[in-house]
């Protein structure tokens, strides 16, 4: 997928279809629902309600994964357009001193470089060649190209091929300095990206915890307790309403999700966009749990605690 530069017309084109999306779950849940959210509004004492429905709730939560979801695919495309620059700086320093050092004109030795290096990098050092041969000074164009992007590393490469284009000759020197520097740079990042990658499991971990254990406290707890109590078997003790209670982790989860995914994204990248995707992906796991709990949960609280009745004797 090519980069999508998020331009202040395509931001606002971004933010519409993001609340177009957003009100399309709304709109079917007052459309075809509204029957299931009316009756699923209850009390829940000091004069507060609060809705009851895994389904009515899982459609309101689909709001927001609509809303996070354009921006989310167009920031994940262009991170990883991005990455896969960075990665091939390195390489690409290399391959272009060792054409400069074997005779080559520092702008045919780019030609040559960016017809074999992989990727993005070299469509976009094409890019800026064409602009080259139309008239553009390479200075120009290479400035551009950092504007483009705007990321720390394309404005380092940039300065370095500047730096490389104007030193005479010093060319291989400066660009051997540069493939070595980029190389730590990109080894010290990739360490760091290794090293954090467990904080970030520990909150998705965390999260499928709390989904066992809302799992078990429903259905293995809740549920036989309201069957007892609904049964006479604790006298004066008004009957559980599970309903409330399965709503009110079902809520909490999806809370833990949100700010879980945003605190992933800001651990991995450094910005609380990156988080989108795992907001979507935490929010998804979340809904689907729950629904499914609603599902199979009583099958599985039947078989726990379902007790065959002792067969008579026979005359």
């Amino acid at each position: 997928m090519p980069y999508i530069l998020l331009t202040r017309e395509r931001k606002i084109i971004l933010v519409l279809v993001s609340a177009l999306l957003a009100q399309l779950p709304p709109l079917y849940l007052l459309m075809f629902e509204r029957k299931t959210l009316i009756s699923s509004i209850k009390p829940v004492g000091y004069s507060l309600y609060m809705i009851s429905s895994v389904r009515v709730i899982s459609i309101i939560l689909l709001s927001i994964i609509f809303a996070l979801l354009p921006y989310s695919i167009v920031h994940t495309f262009n991170r990883m357009y991005l990455d896969s620059i960075d990665k091939n700086l390195s390489p690409f320093f290399k391959a272009l001193a060792e054409s400069v050092r074997a005779g080559m004109p520092f702008h045919k030795a780019m030609e040559s470089v960016a017809r074999v290096t992989p990727g993005p990098l070299g469509a976009e050092i094409k890019k800026l060649l064409v602009k080259v041969e139309l008239g553009a000074s390479l200075n120009s164009a290479l400035n551009s190209f950092a504007e483009k992007f705007g990321v720390p590393s394309i404005r380092r490469a940039v300065t370095v091929l500047i730096t490389a284009s104007e030193s005479g000759g010093k060319v291989v020197e400066v660009l051997d300095t540069a493939a070595e520097m980029h190389g730590l740079l990109r080894a010290y990042e990739e360490e760091r990206r290794t090293r954090i990658a467990p904080y970030s499991w520990i909150i998705y971990m965390s999260i499928g915890l709390f989904l066992i254990v809302s799992f078990i406290l429903i259905y293995a707890f809740l549920e036989p307790l309201s069957v007892l109590i609904g049964a006479g078997a604790f006298l004066g003790i008004p009957r559980i309403d599970v309903s409330v209670f399965k709503a009110i982790l079902f809520i909490t989860a999806a809370l833990q999700a949100f700010f879980g995914g945003l605190l992933v994204g800001k651990i991995r990248t450094g910005t609380i966009y990156a988080g989108f995707l795992h907001v979507i992906i935490l929010l998804t796991t979340v809904i689907v749990s729950f629904n499914l709990m609603e599902i199979y949960g009583p099958l599985v609280t039947r078989a726990i605690f379902t007790i065959p009745a002792p067969s008579s004797p026979s005359p």
